[in-house]
């Protein structure tokens, strides 16, 4: 089985400090990779994971003030989901716009 975990992008997955659904969508990553399970991890570039990582998003943008988070959100979701047809399951994590 592959799965696709669309985590959040406001922080970094696993989140350093603050990131209540980063830290969720991690903790059921490294579950699944650790129970043999194919996952690819769809958040920032500087998350840490045993899964496969894949981004567009060089880093957090609730980190970095000139970052637009709705842009940045957007081209995230359009990234997996142009991916989603190599996957048998895409686990959505996103929260609502913040």
């Amino acid at each position: 089985m592959k799965i696709a975990m669309l985590a959040p992008i406001a922080w970094r997955t696993p989140p350093r400090h603050y990131g209540p659904w980063e830290q969720v969508t991690s903790l059921i990553t490294e579950g699944l990779v650790a129970n043999g399970i194919d996952v690819t991890l769809f958040a920032t570039a500087d998350s840490v994971t045993s899964a496969t990582l894949d981004a567009v998003c060089p880093v957090p943008y609730a980190e970095n003030p000139k970052m637009d988070g709705r842009v940045w959100e957007a081209l995230h979701v359009a990234h997996t989901l142009r991916r989603s047809g190599e996957f048998d399951l895409v686990h959505n994590n996103l929260t609502g716009y913040r």
